[in-house]
């Protein structure tokens, strides 16, 4: 007897532990994000876009797609060991705590942060192969604890490559959904499981992404599109043996667009994330999504838009936000004059030309690329004045940017 009333002191505490715990957590109620004490989160945020995962349209580069193509670059021109320590110190200055405070300052709520697979596996990646991408994670959650900011985890680069194109740093084709790519799934769910496992009770964290813009509609999609779900399945089974609090969101295939080829949910905390860029501000833009929110009763976030001028940026948001779609900006920190449509914009570093001229150029031989390779000194000085130029004091706010989005221009 004495027996069977300590099992069921243990079994009680663990359950009062449990709903204790959950009451902390961002969860899903009907359509809504809602926080542990019971209201309505409005998303309201930006992705922290080029900071883990660089693309060449941020640097001015139209022939090279993915973050090991950059590494390469960065390799040729000042040699391996100088690029290993510019990705360090890029990843150090990109995003900094003074960062994450203005965030908070205009008015946003939330971040997502991409990353790529390999910071959290033993892969070089950037020149490092340390599993940097918990230190560097870590880092930015107890600042936006501090500031009180959510997150959201993003798996923008899975293992094979989900989308075929420069967002996921792969090659050139969804190897993730091939037939001989169990492993690359099989990596994905163990990544996946990861790092649900340490942050399982990390309160700040809404939710994991769990796989960024896969499968595009120029491959063969009537098989791809089959592999979706189930890979998505098995990733929750994985991640809810460690962790149970977190929102898990989906998506669908064709740059997260395609929602058609989605079942009903599978796990009671889901979400779904869509992508739109360059469609119209009407109704018609997001109404499909709106029919499968309200069809299955659970919330619709736009994960990404942006990359347009400030009347359209304007009129999609609100858009959005009539509709109770929350939203995170595609994306924070831009360089002039390649892009501007960001919250903060830097300055292009004196000989950058240099750089882009020597990427962007095509060349018959090896000889010719090593005689065209621009003065190794003037290199080094642009990639350092860049490293000043990208930290927050150096940065301009772009105020009819952040007028747009509906912030806090003061």
């Amino acid at each position: 007897m004495q027996k069977i009333f300590l099992i069921l002191v243990i079994v009680l505490t663990n359950i009062g532990c449990k709903t204790k715990n959950d009451r902390h957590f961002v969860h899903v109620r009907d359509r809504m994000f809602v926080t542990h004490d019971g209201n309505k989160l409005q998303l309201k945020g930006v992705n922290l876009g080029f900071w883990l995962v660089p693309e060449g349209y941020w640097w001015g580069i139209s022939n090279i797609h993915t973050p090991h193509g950059y590494f390469d670059l960065m390799a040729e021109l000042i040699g391996p060991d100088d690029a290993r320590k510019f990705w360090r110190k890029y990843q150090d200055n990109f995003v900094t705590r003074k960062d994450i405070f203005f965030l908070k300052e205009k008015g946003m709520n939330v971040v997502r942060i991409p990353f790529d697979y390999r910071l959290f596996v033993d892969e070089y990646y950037l020149g490092s192969s340390s599993r940097r991408g918990f230190e560097l994670i870590d880092r930015v959650l107890e600042w936006c604890r501090e500031a009180g900011l959510w997150v959201i985890l993003d798996m923008h680069c899975g293992p094979g490559g989900q989308g075929g194109w420069n967002t996921d740093d792969g090659y050139i084709f969804p190897w993730m959904f091939d037939d001989s790519s169990e492993n690359s799934r099989n990596e994905t769910i163990d990544i996946w499981k990861s790092i649900a496992a340490r942050y399982s009770n990390d309160t700040i964290i809404i939710g994991y992404d769990l796989l960024g813009e896969p499968i595009p509609q120029y491959c063969d999609t009537s098989i791809f599109n089959r592999r979706l779900e189930p890979l998505f399945k098995r990733i929750t089974n994985a991640i809810r043996l460690v962790d149970r609090n977190h929102i898990l969101i989906y998506t669908g295939s064709h740059w997260d667009r395609n929602f058609s080829i989605l079942g009903p949910p599978f796990d009671s905390n889901a979400a779904y994330t869509t992508h739109l860029y360059e469609c119209d501000t009407s109704q018609h833009s997001i109404q499909q999504y709106l029919n499968f929110s309200e069809r299955y009763n659970v919330p619709v976030w736009m994960g990404e838009f942006g990359e347009n001028n400030f009347s359209w940026i304007h009129g999609f948001r609100s858009l959005c936000e009539k509709n109770n779609v929350g939203w995170t900006l595609w994306t924070f920190k831009k360089m002039n004059p390649y892009n501007t449509y960001g919250l903060l914009i830097c300055d292009k570093p004196a000989n950058w030309d240099l750089i882009t001229r020597y990427a962007n150029d095509t060349y018959k031989t090896i000889e010719d690329k090593v005689k065209a390779r621009p003065d190794n000194k003037l290199v080094k000085k642009a990639l350092d004045e860049l490293l000043i130029n990208i930290q927050f004091q150096h940065c301009y706010k772009n105020n009819d940017f952040i007028q747009a989005l509906g912030l806090n221009v003061k």
